[in-house]
Parts: structure tokens; C-alpha cells; sequence
């Protein structure tokens, strides 16, 4: 029953996120439905899942047969990202069987060929899918890469706008999140949902060792967190109280035991966690700074604070093999990092929301990558074969191969603690994207401040972003042009 439970939570989880998005579905300026704000800390509080329930919900197409037609799928050699849609053959692997089931079915229900091509790394996809759509090369179909990169292809005019597509319903689960968050003057020529798996391995969680945690004798915080009284300061407080020099050598470094440890990348999704996003839409669907300078200085101040107890990588591993040795206390890290080097470990780990910034932050916030695709423009005369297989396997990943990855990645963790599974319950409706970082290779001068704590510290904040305003706000409003210029 615990492992049905868990199932069945974590899909409604990914459901309300769309594999990184926002759990409410917004307007089609990106305002949720229920008014709260595009943020952290407009997200609404987690709701009941009843395990009872049938949580099936079909995709509603008509029958239809293509004639053998091939539904083609171009991708990248970078991340793996074929292994995170596509399955070439049953081998007994959970997710992997998952996956070529439902290609399998949907094949068989269409009539239709699932193809997926990856033989280069991102940067020359992106630049490959220009010259498809220069050419009218309509060889493929769509194309999943680099979350950025697939931004910037969008806007220069290389993808389909999907909300002009009819067969597509956009009131499924399935289309909530990312695909709302990306809405940019009512159209979305990239997205994430739960076509690919990508979203559930790159989400940004918080863990913690057990064991540590046990012997400092700290008390797990689990029921803070509960009472939402969970916030950056009784991170820090716990991380100090972790520090310890295990060689004796006096200095403090990577062979000793931290705090907290993480990256760039994790600091960047804990910033806009806090409440310090930096872009938002405004009532026309229009890219805008949200202005929130003040916030950043002081979620940048937390950040200084905490930096004295943290050990910090430059890349994408946040330190995960320092985690999986016991000597760190707190770890801010992509799931994949978790599924890839915790798995077979003896560390016991627990999952927790990241903090609030403090008590008048309303609502916990989990944000989290993904690896984003979008309709080539050159395919654009087969959009009722895209549409039918883009809404079968939407919806087919949705219901059936979700609860498979999340039993996967984290199941055996869970199943066993019920404490951790509770956090997942209030993470699942507090999943969101990072609008920011989506456009941050778009926008010039966005990146600087979105990553502001790889650039600069507390007490500079200010006059950094003051320095970067003309650029961005000159970059903003040609986004908002070009998007304005772009197909309906």
C-alpha cells in the first residue's frame, strides 16, 4: 500500500508541475488561476490525494489511423536525454520498459513509427534545427534540447506556436506548468511536459543525512516544515553546527565535513525559492523584470550567511560524492544526482522542501530544470500527426511511466519513510519554473542576476543589478517585439 501511495502522489506531483512547472494552472498571462502571483509565493498549499481514487485520465483523441507515418524525434547526445523519452527494446529496467510500452501502444493505436535521432551534442542541434528550418527540411518533427538553447530557437521564429494547434488540449494535466509559465503573449513555441522524463531527474530537492543529523543531535526538521516554520536560518543554525575539520590540518576544505553543500545551478533555483525570481509576465502575456531589488539584497544576505558552513562547486555535481561519503549535512542537488550516486550507498537520507526565507513568505517553493522541445516550423504541414502523438504520449507518460520513474529514482528511499513522503506531498504542489532562468541565455544582462550568487555578493547586489538594467531592460522589450513578430 505504501508503494501505491507513493505512486500515486508523486504522479499527482509531476501532474501539477508538468515536469518543472508551476502546480496551479495560470491564466494565459501566466496568473494562476486562483489570482496568486507566477512566484513562489503565490503557490497554493498542498491539497489531499486520495489513494483510492482511479487517477487515469485519458487524452480524449478520436481513432485514427496514419498510415505507418513516422513521428520523428530529433535530440541530443547532452544529459542522456534520449533515455529520458524514448526506448528502443524491453530489457527489464523499470522506466525504460515503461517508456517502450507506451511507444508501443501508441504506435499500435495510430498506426503509427516513433522514431528519435541523437547523435550530437546540444549546440549543434540548436544550430542544426536553423538550418532545418532555413532548408524547409522536414525530416523531423520536433526537437528536445538544451533547456536555453530551445528557448532561443523559438525566438528565432524556428518553432511551431503550439497553442494554435487545435487537436491539442491545453485543459489536460499534462499541459499544466511549463507550458503556462512559457505562455508569452498567448504563444508558446517551447515547453516542457511530461513527454519527456527529464523534469523528475533535474528537480532541485533538499536532503540531509540521518545519521549526521542524529548524531549532532539535531532534530530532523520535519515537523517545522509541517507547521511552516521551516526557513533559511534554521538551515544555517544546523549547518554551522556540522562543520568539522575530520584531517585536523586546521583549514576547512574539500576533505572535511560542511553544512551544506551544492552549485551554481543549486543556488540560482534557491534564490528564486526565496522569493528573489527575477522576471515575470505582465497582464498583456509581456516579459518584465519583476523589480524586486530589495529582495534580492536580502536573500543574497541569507546566502552570505550561510556560504561561511557550504561547500560549493562551480559545475552541475553540487558535491554529491562528498554527500554520499557522509560529510555533509544539508544538500541542495538535482535528483539525478541522487538516483546516480545514492542509490547504492548506505547513507540514509531525508527529503525536505527548501526553506522559506522567513515567516511572512507564505507557501514553500521547489523550483527545478528540465530539458525543453518545440515543433519545428518546416513541420508545420504535419501538425495533426504532431498533435495526435505529442497528446498520446503526453498523456500515456502522465499516467503510467511517471509513477514508474519516481518508484525508480526514489521509491525504495521512501517507501520505508513516511516522514519523507509526507515532504514530497507538500512539494508536489509547490513545483514551479524559473521564467528567469528559462529566457537567461535570451535577455542580456538576466544571467548575471540570476545567478547572482556565482557573481557577486550582499552588500554589491544592488549596484550590480543597477549596472545591468539599461542592457536588460533594452533586451526585455526586444523579446517582447520579437514575440509579438513571431507566427500566430
Amino acid at each position: 500500500m505504501k508503494k501505491k501511495i507513493l505512486s500515486l502522489l508523486l504522479a499527482a506531483l509531476m501532474a501539477s508541475t508538468a515536469l518543472a512547472g508551476c502546480s496551479e494552472k495560470p491564466s494565459d498571462n501566466g496568473t494562476p488561476s486562483n489570482g496568486a502571483a507566477n512566484t513562489p509565493g503565490g503557490t497554493p498549499a498542498a491539497t489531499e490525494v486520495d489513494e483510492d481514487e482511479d487517477e487515469f485520465i485519458g487524452d480524449d483523441l478520436p481513432e485514427k489511423d496514419f498510415g505507418g507515418d513516422v513521428f520523428s524525434i530529433l535530440t541530443t547526445t547532452w544529459y542522456n536525454a534520449r533515455n529520458y523519452i524514448y526506448a528502443d527494446e524491453m530489457n527489464g529496467e523499470v522506466v525504460n520498459d515503461a517508456l517502450f510500452n507506451q511507444r508501443s501502444k501508441i504506435s499500435d493505436r495510430f498506426n503509427v513509427e516513433i522514431a528519435c535521432v541523437a547523435n550530437d551534442n546540444e549546440t549543434v542541434v540548436s544550430n542544426n534545427v536553423h538550418t532545418l528550418i532555413i532548408s524547409g527540411d522536414d525530416s523531423y518533427h520536433i526537437v528536445y534540447n538544451h533547456d536555453n538553447l530551445t528557448m532561443n530557437n523559438g525566438l528565432k521564429g524556428d518553432f511551431c506556436n503550439l497553442r494554435s494547434f487545435e487537436v491539442i488540449d491545453f485543459s489536460k494535466p499534462w499541459w499544466q506548468g511549463a507550458s503556462q509559465v512559457f505562455t508569452i503573449q498567448n504563444k508558446l513555441f517551447a515547453t516542457a511536459n511530461s513527454m519527456a522524463m527529464s523534469g523528475i531527474y533535474m528537480n532541485c530537492t533538499v536532503s540531509f543525512n540521518k545519521k549526521l543529523m542524529s548524531d549532532l543531535q539535531l532534530e530532523a526538521p520535519y515537523e517545522k516544515v509541517r507547521n511552516g516554520e521551516w526557513y533559511i536560518d534554521d538551515m544555517t543554525t544546523m549547518a554551522e553546527a556540522a562543520m568539522l575539520d575530520l584531517d585536523g590540518n586546521g583549514t576547512l576544505d574539500a576533505n572535511d565535513q560542511w553544512g551544506f553543500l551544492t552549485a551554481s545551478y543549486g543556488w540560482l533555483q534557491f534564490q528564486s525559492d526565496l522569493g528573489a525570481g527575477c522576471m515575470e509576465k505582465d497582464e498583456e502575456g509581456n516579459v518584465r523584470f519583476t523589480g524586486n531589488i530589495d529582495k534580492m539584497v536580502s536573500v543574497m544576505e541569507k546566502f552570505d550567511a550561510l556560504d561561511k558552513f557550504t561547500q560549493s562547486s562551480t559545475g552541475t555535481d553540487y558535491n554529491v560524492k562528498m554527500f554520499s561519503e557522509g560529510r555533509g549535512l544539508f544538500m541542495f542537488s538535482e535528483n539525478r544526482n541522487l538516483y546516480e550516486s545514492m542509490r547504492d550507498t548506505d547513507i540514509s537520507y531525508g527529503i525536505l522542501p527548501a526553506p522559506k526565507f522567513d515567516a511572512a513568505q507564505e507557501n514553500y517553493a521547489s523550483a527545478g530544470y528540465d530539458i525543453y522541445w518545440g515543433v519545428l516550423l518546416s513541420a508545420a504541414a504535419h501538425e495533426e500527426l504532431i498533435s495526435y502523438c505529442l497528446e498520446a504520449i503526453s498523456c500515456e507518460n502522465y499516467n503510467n511511466v511517471v509513477p514508474a520513474v519516481w518508484e525508480t529514482v526514489l521509491g525504495s528511499k521512501l517507501a520505508d519513510a513516511p516522514e519523507d513522503t509526507e515532504m514530497f506531498r507538500i512539494i508536489r504542489d509547490v513545483q514551479y519554473v524559473d521564467l528567469g532562468y528559462a529566457l537567461s541565455q535570451s535577455i542580456a544582462g538576466l544571467s548575471g542576476i540570476v545567478f547572482l550568487k556565482t557573481n557577486t555578493t550582499a552588500g554589491q547586489t544592488a549596484s550590480f543589478i543597477q549596472k545591468a538594467m539599461k542592457s536588460l531592460t533594452k533586451s526585455t522589450d526586444r523579446l517582447n517585439s520579437s514575440y509579438a513578430e513571431l507566427g500566430g
